[in-house]
């Protein structure tokens, strides 16, 4: 099914929009292989709204729910190299969703998630949420971003990302994640 709402990846004169802003407004375009790490979504009736879908709050949760997956795998696989898991404190600083298509209750939801890039202090998570039919048909439903800055909650101020944080997370995406020089 063609979503009339989905962007291209050529704008005009030929541009790539694959990433990148216009207007003010961020281009998110993803596909399903960019992601190596998917949480699987349980919907529940009260994610629905009146008109029978899942509702945009229930939406932002399930990205949620993927960041916090992400993380507990991250402290599994610090515990598996004997890595110090003080250094997981994060805070959301910002949140960004494009909705694709409709999902409802009785379809089967996952995410994909991946660090696009680490700064001195942030790092930015991609999303992707698709939904899954009996058939095996695959739909985009929304594409998301956000971005993370490692804070210190003692001291109440953003910190530097530590290094081992970077190479657990390369370990869990099985790829170098690039750096903002």
């Amino acid at each position: 099914m063609e979503n009339k709402n989905e962007i291209g990846k050529e704008g005009k004169n030929g541009k790539s929009l694959e990433e990148g802003v216009i207007n003010g407004h961020k281009i998110l375009n993803f596909s399903e292989e960019e992601f190596s790490v998917w949480v699987p979504i349980q919907m529940r009736f009260c994610d629905t709204d009146m008109m029978g879908h899942i509702n945009n709050v229930s939406m932002i949760a399930f990205l949620e729910t993927a960041r916090v997956e992400y993380m507990n795998r991250m402290r599994q696989i610090a515990k598996e190299k004997g890595i110090e898991t003080d250094i997981f404190s994060i805070i959301l600083a910002e949140i960004t969703c494009v909705y694709r298509s409709q999902l409802f209750l009785n379809e089967k939801a996952k995410v994909g998630i991946k660090i696009k890039l680490f700064k001195r202090k942030s790092f930015i998570f991609d999303y992707l949420v698709i939904a899954e039919s009996d058939d095996g048909n695959h739909r985009k439903v929304a594409e998301a971003q956000s971005v993370q800055v490692m804070f210190d909650y003692f001291e109440s101020r953003s910190k530097s990302i530590p290094e081992d944080f970077i190479k657990i997370a390369e370990i869990l995406e099985g790829r170098e994640i690039p750096r903002e020089s």
